[in-house]
This record gives C-alpha cells, sequence and structure tokens, in this order.
C-alpha cells in the first residue's frame, strides 16, 4: 500500500494482544524487528491508522478476509461492495459499530 502511494489508510484487527503490542510498546523497548517496522511505517504515514475491531463486530472483514484465503490473487481493491456483502454491511453499519472502530 505504501508502494501504490494511498495516503490514508486503516488497518483494522480482531487480535487485541497485536493491536497493543504496537500501539504501546515504545520505539526503544525491545520487541521483535516486525514490529519495529510496522511502528515506523505508522509513525512515518501521518494518516494511516491501526484499530482493533472485534470479529462480531465487523462480520465484512471476516468474509472478505476468508475470500481472500480462497482465491490466489494479489490485491484486489472493490469499487462497490460485492452483493453478497451488501446486507451484512447493512446490519454491521449500525451507530455502535462505527463510533467504536473510530474511538480506537
Amino acid at each position: 500500500l505504501q508502494k501504490q502511494g494511498y495516503a490514508e489508510v486503516i488497518i483494522q484487527s480482531d487480535n487485541l494482544e497485536n493491536v497493543n503490542s504496537i500501539c504501546k510498546s515504545k520505539l526503544d523497548g525491545p520487541k521483535s524487528s516486525l514490529i519495529s517496522r510496522i511502528q515506523q511505517i505508522l509513525a512515518f504515514e501521518e494518516k494511516w491508522y491501526l484499530n482493533y475491531i472485534p470479529r462480531e463486530s465487523n462480520r465484512v472483514a471476516d468474509a472478505l478476509a476468508k475470500m481472500a484465503l480462497m482465491k490466489d490473487e494479489a490485491l484486489h481493491m472493490f469499487e462497490e461492495p460485492p452483493l453478497e456483502f451488501k446486507e451484512i454491511l447493512k446490519e454491521d453499519c449500525t451507530f455502535d459499530n462505527l463510533s467504536m472502530i473510530y474511538s480506537m
């Protein structure tokens, strides 16, 4: 995404432990090189965010992840959500879910 020039990115993860490790780890403390690299990217990119979101609160992301595992493709971007996800989107896009995403 960085090489493709994306200026605004929201990364969502359902793994609270990993999100906490990345967001709360001090830049000079002991940590894995992967965490260090992720922290460097997030610090460099002004509008890149890492948020925790419980899996049950974002069934679309879960469905997209499963779809990606079944297909042998590189990054695929959608202008419109796939038809099979529109119903899930209607159910997922409640005020509570949106406020949880943007409050992290």
